[in-house]
């Protein structure tokens, strides 16, 4: 999602045939926008190792523990921001034309499920194979099927049977979500590109009613009659900040953001804004934006970052996240260069396997390996050491024989449905 392609198709290169695809069309390339992805899964990886280790508790005490939930801790968010952005994009560019659903269906399904199948049946594998804490279960039928399905998320709100990720692989949450938007975008896109602003007030209500009502569900269900017991309770309440409502926001800004990003490099183009002007009101915005982005990280490193216990906060966070984001995309080289350059990049073309990947790897290696959990910076390295390499590995592997060869068929087979 984001840069054109920089080999051939038989080198060694990971190239993204959607970056070749939308290079072709004129769909604009943001390169910043690989930097983000490919920091934010390093965040959420090197959160995972930091506090797997031991250097940083859960619920978090300390200055370091502040600093790590308000930066880490949040890097969820930067993905959620990334692909509002990149996958509304393409509207934008065209106009507010979305383009074919079936062909839209086949791209979306090419990008996301093989690799996640992939790590669903690794997963499976290695709790069969691989003994652990006797108190894991092998997953039954209505977890499996629920993960296969993308439906984890919300079916843990209604099941205690289903534990995300089979226990093994927490992170697996977010693809439920992102499998919703992918499904949601199409019905919106257009009506949402007349009005990006509309929209965002739109999806900023979704959030707020939404963490609301569970923030006061006893309640609410009294008044309709429903009285679930305690643990049926929590488990609603504890599940509803991991779906697609309590994050709409967020997928959002990046959408508006890529409407605010065409329209600034229209106008730009038709000489309608003053270089020089634009460039410093850029500045600017990067400048305010970011400040306030690190203020308020640390506000809300003051939280635990899984229950965004402070609503406006969070939001207010999101909102100068994602000016932080399109406003560095829009300015300098210079400005861009941490997050555009090749390596960066690179490393954002192979992330989403990393992403997949990283926490098998700190469960099982940390087992067999019973790697050190006495919080010291040495332990931090010997995780790093251990899961870093493994886990960037797998990232390249499965980018390179895996994903790339069928989204590149899935492409090919859309254009064909297409003519």
């Amino acid at each position: 999602m984001g840069a054109g392609a920089e080999a051939g198709h038989g080198g060694s290169h990971i190239e993204d045939p959607g970056k070749e695809a939308r290079s072709a069309s004129g769909i604009p390339i943001v390169p910043a926008f690989d930097g983000y992805r490919a920091f934010a899964i390093l965040g959420v990886v090197m959160l995972h190792l930091i506090t797997v280790s031991g250097v940083v508790g859960i619920p978090q005490d300390g200055l370091l523990a502040r600093l790590t939930w308000g930066t880490f801790g949040r890097a969820v968010e930067v993905l959620f921001v990334v692909s509002g952005f990149v996958v509304f994009l393409p509207t934008v560019a065209r106009g507010g034309d979305f383009g074919g659903w079936g062909s839209y269906g086949l791209r979306r399904g090419a990008r996301l499920l093989p690799a996640y199948w992939l790590i669903l049946v690794i997963s499976l594998i290695l709790l069969a194979t691989v003994s652990l804490n006797p108190d894991v279960p092998f997953p039954g039928a209505l977890s499996v099927f629920s993960h296969f399905t993308g439906l984890q998320m919300p079916v843990t709100m209604f099941s205690s049977d289903v534990t995300v990720g089979f226990f093994v692989n927490v992170p697996l949450w977010t693809l439920s979500i992102e499998l919703g938007f992918y499904i949601v975008l199409p019905f919106i896109a257009a009506a949402y590109f007349r009005h990006p602003w509309v929209g965002l007030g739109i999806a900023a209500a979704i959030t707020i009613l939404w963490d609301v009502l569970f923030d006061h569900f006893a309640d609410v269900a009294d008044v309709v009659g429903y009285h679930p017991g305690f643990d049926t309770l929590f488990r609603i309440v504890i599940n509803s900040g991991a779906q697609l409502p309590s994050w709409a926001l967020s997928f959002a800004v990046g959408m508006t953001g890529a409407w605010v990003y065409v329209r600034v490099k229209t106008l730009a183009t038709n000489g309608e804004l003053e270089p020089d002007l634009l460039r410093r009101r850029i500045h600017m915005v990067v400048a305010g934006s970011v400040a306030a982005t690190l203020v308020l990280a640390w506000i809300n490193g003051g939280f635990y970052d899984q229950s965004r216990q402070s609503l406006w906060l969070s939001m207010a966070f999101t909102i100068t996240l994602a000016a932080a984001m399109v406003a560095i995309a829009l300015s300098s080289k210079a400005v861009q260069a941490p997050f555009a350059n090749t390596p960066v990049r690179r490393l954002g073309d192979i992330s989403y396997g990393i992403y997949l990947v990283h926490f098998l790897l700190i469960i099982y290696l940390g087992d067999l390996l019973n790697l050190p959990k006495d919080g010291t910076a040495a332990d931090l390295a010997i995780w790093m050491l251990a899961v870093l390499p493994a886990a960037v590995l797998y990232g390249y592997l499965s980018a390179r024989f895996l994903e790339q060869p069928i989204r590149r068929r899935a492409r090919k087979f859309g254009r064909r449905e297409s003519n």
